[in-house]
C-alpha cells in the first residue's frame, strides 16, 4: 500500500496593509492645531513660506482673498514635499481675513500697522472670513469658507499699548485673537462660529476630515 505523501506549498508573503497618507497642517498657527487636536486629529504641522503679512492686497474682495490664499498654501506645501520625496498626503491649509467697509485687512506687518488696524475697528462691526482648502493625495480640492461678525467697543488706550507691547498682535487677522482679548476685557460680540474668527471653521471642516481620513487622525 503506497503511503499518502503530503505536498508542502509555499506560503504567500503577506502584504502590508496600504500606507495610510499623512495628514498635514500647512499652517504655523497654534491656535488652528489646537482647535483640531480638540477635535480629535493630530496633524503633521508644515507651514506653507507664505508671509502672507507681507503681501499687499489688490481689489480683491475678502471671501476671494481667504480661500486663495488657502488654495496657495495648500499648493506650496505639496510641491515642498514633492521635491524632497515625501510621500503624498492630506494637506489642510486655512487663512483668515477680516473685512471693514469693503476693504480686507489681513495680518498687520509691524505694531503699528496693528495699532491703525485694531483702532480702525472699536466701535464697530467688522466681518471676519476664515477660507479652507483641503488637498488630497491625487491632487484634488475641497474649497470653504465661513463668515462671522464681530463688534468690537471701547478699547482702554493704556490696555491696548499693552497688548502691543506684548506682541500679541503678530500673526493675526486684523491684529487681534478673539478669545484672548475677551479674556483681557476688551468689550467684544461675535456673531457666528467664534472658531471662525479664531482660524478654522471646524463645523465644515471636521465631517470632510472624518470622511476622508476614517476618523480622527
Amino acid at each position: 500500500m503506497a503511503s499518502a505523501s503530503t505536498e508542502t506549498r509555499p506560503t504567500p508573503p503577506v502584504e502590508a496593509p496600504p500606507r495610510k497618507a499623512p495628514f498635514v497642517l500647512a499652517s504655523a498657527s497654534p491656535r488652528r492645531l489646537e482647535l483640531l487636536r480638540g477635535a480629535g486629529f493630530e496633524p503633521e504641522v508644515e507651514p506653507a513660506d507664505i508671509d502672507d503679512g507681507s503681501l499687499i492686497l489688490g481689489n480683491v474682495g475678502a471671501a476671494a482673498t481667504a480661500t486663495s490664499l488657502a488654495f496657495f498654501k495648500a499648493r506650496r506645501v505639496a510641491e515642498a514635499r514633492a521635491r524632497r520625496g515625501a510621500p503624498a498626503a492630506w494637506i489642510l491649509a486655512a487663512d483668515t481675513v477680516c473685512e471693514r467697509d469693503g476693504g480686507v485687512l489681513g495680518k498687520p506687518p509691524d505694531a503699528e500697522a496693528a495699532r491703525k488696524m485694531i483702532r480702525s475697528l472699536a466701535n464697530r462691526r467688522h466681518g471676519v472670513i476664515t477660507g479652507w482648502c483641503l488637498l488630497a493625495p491625487s491632487g484634488a480640492t475641497d474649497i470653504g469658507r465661513d463668515a462671522a461678525t464681530v463688534e468690537i467697543g471701547e478699547i482702554d488706550g493704556a490696555d491696548l499699548e499693552r497688548f502691543l507691547a506684548e506682541g500679541r498682535w503678530q500673526g493675526k487677522a486684523g491684529g487681534y485673537n478673539l478669545p484672548e482679548v475677551a479674556a483681557r476685557g476688551w468689550p467684544v460680540r461675535c456673531e457666528g462660529d467664534p472658531r471662525t474668527v479664531v482660524g478654522l471653521p471646524l463645523a465644515q471642516i471636521a465631517p470632510v476630515l472624518r470622511r476622508v481620513l476614517g476618523g480622527a487622525s
